[in-house]
């Protein structure tokens, strides 16, 4: 069987970075990383010892990607979290258009039989999440009100609503809720990285008194999921990333105190930042990822137990 080329948009990205240590790991495949800085794709290369593996090549220019013949095209270029964007937020609409239009011109030009494998959110749903996302369920926005809260879930769903349109192409939507791995940057202001933070320097956590529910997609888990559609490849749909079991945040909080010495004060109001609004239950119960014969075998609680691991000494 001839090895796969597999073209990685977005290599210095965290959900990137899981798959490119996955594919490397196993798998008949040669990948091709492109980053907006190709010193730093090659710098995880070497942090991972992958720095002379002739199975990956890294690309100083996107361009390069016009000019070559993939079979899959995965897009993992996104623009940071709100602690990054600094307000920005018409980064949403110019990055995630500029680099969608750019496979997507690749594979009408030439490459009709390439898989795109774009990467979504659960926020595709909107920002009413008192209850998990379902099948039937409907993104209401006040259209004479639309706030700042509104703009990545309409970003994503407009992407996702042009895929379909597209349907003699094979396009993949992977709706992440929630992701956690090694190599998450921890400057990124999520709760998780607060409370890695906390433990690596000893300080008590603040954080608010309000409790949620999120779904955490194991590392090897969503390399699984890729592994499949990458397999079928004849497909246009957008799938909801599942784990085995979603995980509350009190139980993150005593896994972390009983097994990392976490100390934590509840407060109201901590200044929890969220650029997609308030969240209870931010994931799915939509199975459809079984339409491509993946079932997770990973709770959120395994990912977070896992990952952490390769941050954490233990207590």
């Amino acid at each position: 069987m001839n090895k796969q080329r597999i073209a990685v948009l977005g290599a210095t990205s965290h959900i990137a970075k899981g798959l490119i240590y996955n594919f490397l790991q196993k798998g008949n495949f040669e990948l091709h990383l492109y980053a907006r800085s190709s010193e730093k794709v090659r710098e995880f290369m070497k942090s991972i010892g992958q720095d002379n593996n002739n199975k990956c090549i890294v690309h100083g220019q996107r361009d390069d990607l016009l000019s070559a013949p993939y079979d899959v095209v995965i897009n993992c270029v996104g623009v940071g979290t709100a602690t990054k964007l600094q307000g920005d937020y018409s980064k949403y609409f110019t990055v995630t258009e500029e680099y969608d239009n750019l496979v997507l011109d690749y594979l009408r030009n030439g490459h009709p039989d390439t898989l795109y494998v774009s990467f979504s959110s659960g926020a595709v749903y909107g920002g009413e999440f008192s209850l998990p996302a379902q099948e039937d369920t409907t993104n209401c926005v006040q259209v004479n009100h639309i706030e700042p809260k509104d703009y990545y879930g309409i970003v994503r769903l407009n992407a996702e609503v042009k895929h379909r349109s597209l349907k003699d192409l094979n396009i993949i939507d992977l709706r992440l809720f929630a992701y956690f791995s090694r190599f998450i940057d921890l400057a990124d202001g999520y709760f998780i990285t607060d409370i890695v933070n906390s433990v690596l320097h000893n300080t008590p956590l603040a954080t608010d008194d309000s409790d949620f529910m999120r779904d955490f997609a194991h590392p090897a888990d969503l390399f699984s999921l890729v592994s499949k559609c990458i397999a079928i490849k004849k497909l246009n749909m957008a799938v909801d990333v599942l784990s085995a079991a979603p995980v509350k945040k009190n139980e993150i909080l005593a896994y972390f105190s009983q097994a990392y010495g976490l100390q934590y004060a509840m407060e109201p109001r901590a200044g929890v930042v969220s650029a997609t609004g308030s969240k209870y239950a931010y994931y799915s119960t939509y199975a459809n990822a079984e339409r491509v014969g993946f079932a997770p075998r990973f709770t959120s609680m395994d990912a977070i137990r896992d990952e952490v691991a390769h941050l954490l000494p233990k207590a």
